[in-house]
């Protein structure tokens, strides 16, 4: 769902889908106040002092890969693009792939935040600094497209839709979950994680089964009607609907994939929650569990996707929402009868939720990176005491929290879809090659390390403000201006190995000093030993 979509609620009998949406915010709210009493220390309140259980874990876990655009435009984009979309759902499935092999590693140092991590590998301040900035620049942009959904959902919900609605809405949800976030901590963000698997499983599972009833559980009439809807099983079912069928269109989908499949599984707040396990063994179980969920979790996404293309048509989609954001409310709707049924209740709860949980996650992250790296270790040399830097943490939720309220309300009538990739293109393109090569490579320095981080960071803002998806199209950022000299909307495909490349550059160009040799044989004892941090977290 785009802040440009338009969202007509139903005229009357909104008690229902209201009633249901207030009771998941008092749940939510008294589940972080409940799960915040004890988080007195730094390890309580940004890992829950390592004290879930894999369970507890793994449905925390899966719920940090449910993005808001991943319950909504996965849906839109199998009704709407077909075999595009589809094999879109697959490679977030394949992301996993590059969790399981970074979970135990990244457990087993210890530490809990990007700088710390990367610290933990080269030495010197100017490392905390580079993290820092890097979860900044990942975490906003998200932060800024979720709390738009949050805005857009309640003044849905609550059938609101004079202009201003939605960005009043905005703010308030807004403050509410950074409030939120403020009081739970890791432990709060992992319980409202939890019930947000739960709602969201249920209501994916609701809908899948009351579409597939429609079509008398005949799956190969499904595929039929959805292709007869969408322009012909030829075209359906062929490449070439999301981005055109043109080389550049073929390679635009290639490089959407690259970010989905890198990108998605080192996300700050991922690389926090895994931080979060009791040990790296349990790391790779809730990993791996993780990954049997969102399996099944992408494979309902794509059935219920043809679904809305079998029940509603490419042309109804597109009419609401031209990226197709809105077809699970769309669906529902239809299934149900009415927007006040229960399935309509179910799909607006679980956005919201996820919206909740999402951006309870990603401002853990930020706070995590300028409480810790940058105000305990940089600014107090680590001298300032746990409880300063807990009080600290919660001043640093509502510093970010605030400053991405401001932006939502101030960029809600913008396209601006494209933050979403683009921070997900940073982290397949800064994060990834960052952090494989700290835990990886013997030959990697503090250079390198700088390189992959500012030069790539580089790459990637001067490639998207020159792309496609910020000017020159209907759905750019800037569509009445066109200033884009690089061909792709996704560009992660040419900035993925420019930061690999840089960090081996860097690396090659300079001298490994004696601590960072020093570190590397700390971090491989970690590595194998894994049960105690290698510096001080």
């Amino acid at each position: 769902m785009t802040s440009g979509a338009v969202l007509a609620a139903g005229d009357s009998g909104l008690f229902a889908p209201l009633m249901a949406f207030l009771i998941v915010v008092i749940v939510s709210f008294l589940l972080c106040l409940v799960a915040g009493v004890d988080n007195d220390t730094v390890a309580d309140f940004f890992t829950a002092n390592r004290s879930l259980s894999v369970t507890k874990n793994a449905l925390a876990l899966s719920g940090d890969f449910i993005f808001t655009t991943a319950l909504l435009s996965s849906v839109g984009a199998v009704s709407l693009a077909g075999y595009d979309g589809m094999v879109v759902a697959i490679s977030a499935i394949a992301s996993l792939g590059v969790l399981l092999l970074l979970a135990e590693p990244l457990r087993n140092t210890g530490l809990f935040t990007l700088g710390a991590i990367l610290e933990s590998r080269v030495t010197g301040t100017a490392t905390r600094v580079a993290g820092t900035v890097i979860t900044l620049a990942v975490c906003l942009p998200v932060m800024v497209v979720q709390l738009t959904v949050a805005g857009d959902v309640t003044a849905y919900v609550l059938g609101l839709n004079r202009p201003g609605a939605a960005e009043v809405c905005t703010a308030l949800i807004g403050a509410l979950i950074v409030s939120f976030a403020a009081f739970g901590g890791m432990r709060g963000s992992s319980m409202i994680e939890i019930v947000k698997v739960i709602v969201v499983f249920g209501t994916v599972l609701a809908v899948s089964w009351a579409a597939l009833s429609r079509a008398h559980w005949d799956l190969g009439t499904l595929l039929e009607t959805a292709a007869g809807h969408s322009g012909g099983a030829q075209s359906f079912y062929a490449p070439g609907l999301l981005y055109g069928d043109t080389l550049t269109g073929r390679l635009d989908l290639v490089s959407l994939c690259v970010t989905v499949i890198l990108g998605s599984a080192v996300f700050p707040h991922i690389v926090l929650r895994v931080s979060a396990s009791r040990n790296g063994p349990a790391a790779r179980r809730a990993s791996t569990a993780a990954v049997v969920m969102i399996t099944l979790f992408y494979g309902a996404m794509v059935l219920t996707g043809l679904s809305a293309a079998a029940t509603l048509g490419a042309n109804v989609i597109a009419a609401h929402d031209p990226q197709g954001n809105t077809a699970l409310f769309l669906l529902a709707d239809n299934l149900a009868g009415s927007s006040t049924g229960l399935l309509f209740t179910m799909v607006a709860c679980a956005a919201f939720v996820t919206v909740l949980g999402t951006v309870a996650g990603l401002t853990m992250a930020a706070s995590a990176s300028l409480a810790h790296d940058l105000y305990a270790r940089v600014g107090r040399r680590g001298g300032g005491g746990e409880r300063s830097e807990v009080n600290m943490a919660r001043a640093a939720v509502m510093i970010f929290g605030l400053v991405s309220v401001y932006l939502a309300v101030v960029l809600h009538h913008w396209s601006i879809v494209v933050l979403s990739l683009f921070a997900a293109a940073l982290t397949a393109s800064v994060v990834l090659p960052a952090l494989v090569y700290s835990l990886f490579w013997k030959g990697f320095t503090s250079t390198g390390l700088l390189w992959t981080v500012y030069g790539s960071l580089a790459c990637c803002v001067v490639l998207e403000a020159f792309g496609p998806a910020v000017s020159g199209g209907p759905v750019a950022l800037f569509p009445d201006r066109d200033f884009h000299w690089f061909p792709l909307q996704n560009i992660a495909l040419v900035t993925v190995p420019v930061g690999f490349f840089l960090g081996w550059a860097g690396s090659l160009l300079s001298r490994r000093s004696r601590a960072d040799q020093d570190r590397y044989v700390e971090m491989r004892t970690a590595l194998l030993i894994g049960h105690r941090p290698i510096a001080p977290p």
